[in-house]
């Protein structure tokens, strides 16, 4: 069904091929989903379907607003997200296959191609069925998530907040929000967002409030422009989905302001967002620990539009695949090629977003090293990094497995390795005393020549033989897969 234009197109092309279930009734008062979120993770790992609770108690109430969640929990759903064909469960090769198509959307000046959204009539935009004016925009009206304990409230974890400046131009952001109130929600850009550049940019012009659109449980592309940064400050990151999907985006204006708006969410809040700053936290984060108490921004809302038994898309980040990161991961390899002719391979691992893993083509020593160096070095990925796992070219950096085989067996923490005492980082990490500070580390587990500190001579694993002179044993246990199961 490439390109989906909705959530619930891509939730029915997962129900038909088993990897959606669906569940009459769940007690998130007793915070059942998110220990379903945890064990679905720790038992079936990436062949963990996605799930669509009917029915949600919150706060002794039972709402009949569907809340959908785990979406994007393999490589295999990944990559049909983006349109690759032949779908399987091994994540190596839905993984090159995905990469391979995201790199396609790049041209000769690794700029993405785009294809500028269409304005649809009100009549043809599903997230219009019923709008709620005034005292009717209620927040409460719907299932909105508390994940945890220890979270400040209920959020929606998994909205785009919709902007425009004047001077700047557009932005597609998500960024958490608090619910507060009926008509009032948190918003917190974090410093380095464009979103908290727009807000700066419009409190230098004595602005009192800026207008807002929220756009919750859109496409899955639209979802991941919203949720990376592919965009630069100011391009319109829906014409950047238009281009990843072949097909343009359909929008539809807001009824408070002139925002245009994805016509097939299943929700849009449309608010102002005052220049006054309110307490707002704590909440789970990406890091997988409960960030702190910040202050953030408001947003006063005046209008909620939804579909009919509109659908509540939930994230619980830190957990599997919570964001479509990988055009993210793949644009930071592409420009890091640029001026690292023998970087094979960058990953970064879903639940683990502060580690970067490279493989290199390995010719001369220090190469391990110096690799790690630029790759923390670029600011595009270095600010979220503290962790840089350089690999030779044999090893794969999404087999996690082979990955620690390779630090456990052919890394030397002396002299190996390289420790940067203090640079900057993201402000969620939990580790660090002092905000947007940490110590960071190369650990350069490529086969250490001797002139590095390594033995004479540096013995192949297992694998790496079979794979590099029996190539042709894959190729026949590849073919006869099913065969061996009775498929």
């Amino acid at each position: 069904m490439y390109p989906y234009d909705s959530l619930r197109d891509y939730a029915e092309d997962l129900e038909k091929q088993g990897k959606l279930i669906r569940i009459n009734k769940m007690d998130q008062d007793k915070y059942e989903m998110s220990a379903l979120v945890y064990k679905l993770n720790d038992r079936l790992d990436y062949k963990a379907p996605a799930f669509l609770a009917e029915k949600t108690k919150i706060n002794d109430k039972v709402y009949d607003s569907p809340v959908i969640g785990n979406l994007l929990n393999s490589f295999g759903t990944v990559a049909q997200c983006f349109g690759v064909e032949k779908i399987n469960d091994n994540q190596g090769e839905m993984y090159d296959a995905a990469v391979a198509r995201i790199m396609s959307f790049q041209d000769k000046e690794m700029k993405w191609q785009s294809i500028e959204p269409v304005i649809v009539e009100k009549s043809a935009a599903p997230c219009k069925e019923v709008i709620l004016n005034g005292e009717d925009a209620d927040l409460g009206k719907f299932p909105w998530i508390k994940n945890n304990p220890a979270d400040g409230s209920q959020y929606i974890s998994a909205g785009s907040v919709i902007l425009e400046d004047v001077d700047l131009g557009k932005n597609v952001g998500t960024y958490r929000m608090q619910v507060k109130g009926p008509r009032k929600v948190g918003v917190y850009f974090t410093n380095q967002s464009h979103g908290y550049k727009f807000m700066m940019q419009a409190l230098e012009r004595g602005e009192e409030s800026v207008k807002v659109s929220v756009a919750v449980g859109i496409d899955p592309i639209s979802w991941m422009m919203s949720s990376t940064r592919l965009a630069d400050l100011g391009e319109d990151e829906f014409s950047i989905s238009g281009g990843f999907r072949g097909k343009a985006v359909e929008l539809v204006k807001s009824e408070t302001n002139d925002l245009n708006v994805p016509a097939h969410a299943e929700f849009i809040i449309e608010g102002d967002i005052s220049m006054e700053t309110a307490e707002e936290g704590p909440y789970g984060e990406m890091l997988g620990y409960v960030g702190k108490k910040v202050w953030t921004f408001e947003i006063d809302i005046k209008t909620i539009t939804h579909r009919e038994k509109p659908w509540v898309y939930n994230l619980w980040p830190g957990i599997g695949g919570a964001y479509l990161t990988l055009p993210w991961e793949v644009g930071q390899f592409t420009k890091l090629k640029q001026i690292m002719p023998n970087l094979v391979k960058l990953h970064t691992p879903p639940a683990t977003a502060s580690v970067v893993i490279a493989c290199i083509d390995k010719k001369l020593p220090g190469e391990g090293i110096e690799a790690g160096m630029m790759i923390l070095g670029y600011r595009f990925i270095g600010f979220s990094k503290k962790m840089a796992i350089i690999l030779d070219k044999d090893i794969d950096p999404t087999d996690l497995n082979r990955v620690i085989q390779a630090v456990g067996t052919r890394w030397q923490p002396d002299p190996a390795s390289l420790v940067v005492k203090q640079s900057f980082h993201i402000p969620l990490e939990p580790s660090s005393k002092e905000m947007f500070l940490s110590s960071k580390i190369v650990i350069d587990a490529t086969r250490q020549m001797e002139s590095e500190g390594g033995p004479e001579t540096y013995p192949y694993d297992n694998r790496t033989v079979l794979e590099e002179r029996a190539e042709e044993a894959f190729d026949i246990v590849n073919k006869r897969w099913d065969e061996y199961f009775g498929k």
